[in-house]
């Protein structure tokens, strides 16, 4: 099932366009993930599906419904959640506070959905009283990607989740997203520099250059791909420890 599918968008910042003419689809259950370097449109193309830019042209449609220019709060009603890209978090506001915000637009008890955050961050359990502004970046981003789980979306949308953050983290984070994909089911679009991280998590992409998409497919065929291996992964390709993480993964699917 096509939960989210985009066609021919385009988008500008003033008299530039940002986006040109832009397709995707996301099906039900997938991690589907956007390459691109920056200024590429990526995180332009969230904003869109987000309702927190209007598209110029093209059609945004979220489980069979129309969404292009609907306001932020009625997107996120839809089943769309958006983990920013820097994070964002309330900095004076309680862990618990920040998420209990990510389920604003709910109307039924949201105390399961803050026990599951917790199972997958426990860190955020042990400090739920304590101001997100402490927190460290990997710490932030947990809280982020909590947030996000508590409006209990039908897709998640991540923009850049390893912005800032060592390697070490970046892999943690990656490993509980396809942990909450491959045991929660949810659904995910996401933004990603790190080539590398995001074919190994994603089981589809696309490569978005001057907000055009270049190239598309499963990630193992965007990574047989010599261009991706060049421009994206490296001449070399990639490590033995890199290869041993991917078919870790593969096996969670």
């Amino acid at each position: 099932m096509t939960v989210l599918s985009v066609r021919n968008l385009e988008t500008f910042y003033g008299a530039i366009m940002a986006l040109r003419g832009v397709s995707i689809d996301v099906e039900q259950g997938e991690i589907v993930t956007i390459l691109g370097a920056n200024g590429a449109g990526k995180t332009t193309l969230m904003k869109t599906i987000a309702g927190l830019m209007d598209p110029e042209k093209g059609n945004i449609t979220f489980m069979g419904d129309q969404i292009g220019g609907l306001d932020p709060d009625r997107v996120v009603q839809k089943g769309i959640a958006l983990v920013p890209e820097g994070r964002e978090v309330f900095p004076y506001l309680t862990i618990e506070e920040n998420l209990k915000l990510g389920a604003f637009t709910r109307r039924d008890s949201s105390a399961e959905d803050m026990e599951l955050v917790y199972q997958y961050f426990p860190i955020l359990k042990e400090r739920r009283r304590q101001a997100a502004g402490f927190l460290s970046g990997g710490q932030q981003q947990m809280l982020a990607i909590g947030r996000g789980l508590m409006a209990r979306p039908k897709l998640m949308m991540l923009d850049e989740p390893s912005l800032g953050l060592s390697p070490l983290l970046t892999q943690e984070i990656f490993d509980i997203i396809a942990r909450l994909n491959a045991e929660q089911g949810v659904t995910m679009l996401l933004v990603e520099q790190n080539a590398h991280i995001a074919l190994a998590t994603a089981h589809t992409g696309y490569v978005l250059e001057m907000g055009r998409i270049v190239m598309a497919g499963s990630t193992e065929k965007l990574r047989a791909s010599d261009d991706i291996q060049e421009f994206y992964l490296g001449k070399t390709g990639e490590t033995q420890r890199d290869q041993k993480r991917w078919k870790r993964r593969k096996t969670w699917r």
